[in-house]
């Protein structure tokens, strides 16, 4: 079967050359599908593994042979060198696995919320107890009282819940803290939002592969389950927007060849509470590690539509992106005006809030203390040792 589509990896026609090229780099894996006969008609990205050349070709394998289904052909009909690399390139990706294992073993990261208000430059780290990481801000003004809704979780086990505390500017913490949803499968980004005078959330809860919309009955403390939005799909960081034509979700779906960070869909519906939301385009209306998963609330400013994005393509929550949307139906239209990164000395940024004068986000911060230096020197000798 003679070739009819070209394929470049990072910018080499080789798919090996590519992705040790974007690995060592410190770049995403950038697809490039172009016809022979002209015209590009496809680009794509994905995160390259610093630890594994396997796991990267596996899963840059995976990709290619998603958009190939979603062009129609068959993966022998790109033309792209397939060969190995050489053993100096080799050796080079397990001196970079090595690398990679050191910061992993002996560099503790924890998340941490920061806030700030919105005439400020500067961002108010708010440090928790070592054993826990919290992320995912929301923030409501309500009662003269800023309200923050976010992820928390437990080094021991990984299990996501999710709480509300009252912002204590003052003093710079979170006061009055409170678990207001805890299942059985992890949640993060408790999205909180208010409809016709009452107070929503849709968590992210991809693990039950649902996305559930719950309600708010005594505000902060109380919510009960309203609708599941979405059925039979793993999605995540899903962010509602309402405009004049409806109800619209933006999220992020996990399938054979996209991980929770490349994609970005959107559903649509008439009504947010008894109207079922059906997919706006048949395909992902951006396939682009730097730029697809959601990081916080649309922002609407002088009559213009802003989305926050992540920026995973060096690593899962690297920083965040303002992007100015355009065009939602139609096809699908928006760009870059801006990016968001964490400050000096921290490693990653990746949500986003506003409510009322405070700005609220997290960062990812290295921690020294005892209890951290034990829990990731210990956590990677049984991931990596006795591959527990």
């Amino acid at each position: 079967m003679s070739s009819t589509i070209k394929l470049t990896i990072a910018g080499t026609p080789s798919l090996h050359k590519g992705v040790h090229k974007a690995a060592t780099s410190l770049d995403n894996v950038e697809l490039i599908f172009t016809r022979k006969s002209g015209g590009v008609c496809a680009t794509v990205s994905l995160a390259a593994d610093r630890t594994s050349l396997y796991r990267t070709l596996e899963a840059t394998q995976a990709k290619i042979k998603l958009v190939c289904q979603r062009l129609g052909i068959e993966e022998q009909e790109l033309e792209y060198d397939r060969s190995d690399l050489s053993k100096l390139e080799a050796i080079g990706y397990k001196l970079l696995f090595l690398k990679k294992m050191l910061f992993e073993a002996f560099i503790p990261i924890q998340w941490v919320i920061v806030y700030k208000h919105q005439n400020e430059k500067k961002w108010h780290k708010i440090i928790p107890d070592s054993k826990v990481f919290q992320a995912d801000p929301f923030v409501v003004y309500k009662d003269d009282k800023y309200f923050v809704f976010y992820e928390e979780l437990k080094f021991e086990d990984y299990h996501g819940y999710l709480m509300v505390a009252e912002l204590d500017i003052a003093n710079n913490q979170l006061i009055n803290e409170k678990v207001i949803l805890k299942l059985e499968n992890h949640l993060s980004f408790p999205n909180v939002f208010k409809e016709n005078g009452t107070y929503y959330m849709i968590p992210e809860c991809a693990d039950s592969h649902r996305v559930d919309l719950y309600e708010c009955t005594d505000f902060p403390y109380q919510w009960k389950h309203t609708r599941t939005l979405l059925d039979n799909i793993q999605a995540v960081d899903t962010t509602p927007l309402k405009t004049h034509d409806g109800w619209y979700l933006f999220t992020s779906e996990i399938v054979d060849g996209a991980d929770c960070n490349d994609e970005l869909s959107i559903y649509k519906s008439a009504n947010l509470l008894n109207e079922p939301f059906t997919k706006l385009y048949n395909e992902p209306v951006i396939s682009d590690v730097t730029n697809a998963r959601m990081a916080g609330h649309f922002i609407q400013h002088k009559g213009e539509l802003f989305r926050v994005s992540q920026n995973c393509g060096k690593r899962y929550g690297h920083q965040a992106n303002i992007n100015k949307v355009s065009q939602i139906e139609g096809g699908y239209k928006e760009e870059l005006v801006n990016t968001l990164k964490p400050d000096r000395g921290a490693l990653g940024f990746h949500t986003y809030n506003q409510d009322h004068e405070i700005v609220i986000g997290d960062m990812e911060i290295a921690r020294f203390d005892f209890y951290s230096l034990k829990r990731f020197v210990w956590g990677n000798i049984r991931k990596h040792v006795f591959k527990r």
